[in-house]
This record gives structure tokens, sequence and C-alpha cells, in this order.
């Protein structure tokens, strides 16, 4: 009767993984999107992602999806996360090992490519590409950290910010 409890555990959290794993918004609702532009070049939209359409900092799940209008290399994105860390003043000491570590996740983006950036309800993280798992970065920190580039009081786009937490 144990192994059978045992065995049902594994099933149950395989599954609970794949619904993850294929559907990264499933159950979650839209609490705002925007529009990233530079000097009038459209970048991308963004659209932010909770439970319950409702943005609370620091409350998962969380999931931030970014539909993508130009090709962006991942060396690009790379060196955009480290920007947008230094001009909020992030310091962790594992921002540096972070950066390595998105090299193998990120990929180079094209128009139409959908970058889905996941936090469970416990913290974990998980990148999507296009529905894909593409990566992961094993830092519960991590996870607030990228988040917080668009969410932050302090991010270098309070109004998208703004949009995206619904308060615009």
């Amino acid at each position: 009767m144990r192994r059978l409890i045992n065995i049902l555990t594994i099933v149950v959290s395989l599954l609970t993984i794949n619904s993850v794993v294929a559907a990264p918004l499933q159950g979650l609702q839209s609490s705002g999107k925007s529009e990233l532009s530079w000097f009038l070049i459209s970048v991308y939209e963004a659209q932010l992602f909770t439970t319950s359409g409702q943005f609370v900092y620091g409350q998962y799940p969380q999931a931030l999806e970014i539909e993508y209008y130009r090709n962006i290399t991942k060396e690009n994105l790379i060196k955009a996360t480290k920007e947008q860390w230094e001009e909020q003043s992030i310091k962790h000491p594992d921002l540096d090992s972070w950066l390595v570590e998105l090299e193998q996740v990120f990929p180079d983006v094209k128009p139409e490519d959908k970058l889905v950036f996941s936090i469970d309800e416990i913290g974990n993280n998980q990148f999507f590409l296009n529905d894909k798992p593409i990566g992961k970065i094993a830092n519960k920190d991590f996870s607030q950290l990228f988040l917080d580039i668009w969410v932050s009081e302090k991010t270098t786009y309070p109004n998208l910010r703004l949009e995206l937490i619904g308060d615009k």
C-alpha cells in the first residue's frame, strides 16, 4: 500500500510538472500589458500574469510574457539584463554567475517570438520560448531580481511598470 501511495505521488508530481511545462500561463490572469519603445522603435510587448490578475510584489506564481518585434541576440539580452540590474543598483553575490548561466538559457529572438519567464508558487523559475521550456536559473533570489527589471519601483521604465502591474 505504501508503495502504491509513493507511485501515485510521483505520477501526480510528473503530471503537475508537465502541465507547467506545456502551458506556462495556465491558471494565470493578466494584470496588465505594455509596449517598450526606444526612440520611436517598438522593441517588444510585455504582459504580466498573476493568479488573480492583481499584482502583489513577491506573491507568486507570476509570469512575464514578452513578444518581440525585432531580432535581438542573446548577447544583447544578457547585456540589457546586466545594465538594468546596474541601473537599479542591484547587489547580489551571484549576479555575475547568473549572467554566465543566462548564456546557456537565453536564445536569439526574432519578431513574433514569445519569451515567458515564469515563477511558481514557491519562487522557482523557468524560461520558455514559444511555450517550450528553455532553461532556468536554480536560485529563488534570481527569480525576483530578474522580474524586478520590469516590476521594481526602481525600474528604468516606470510607465511600462505601471501598465504591467495594472496601476495605469
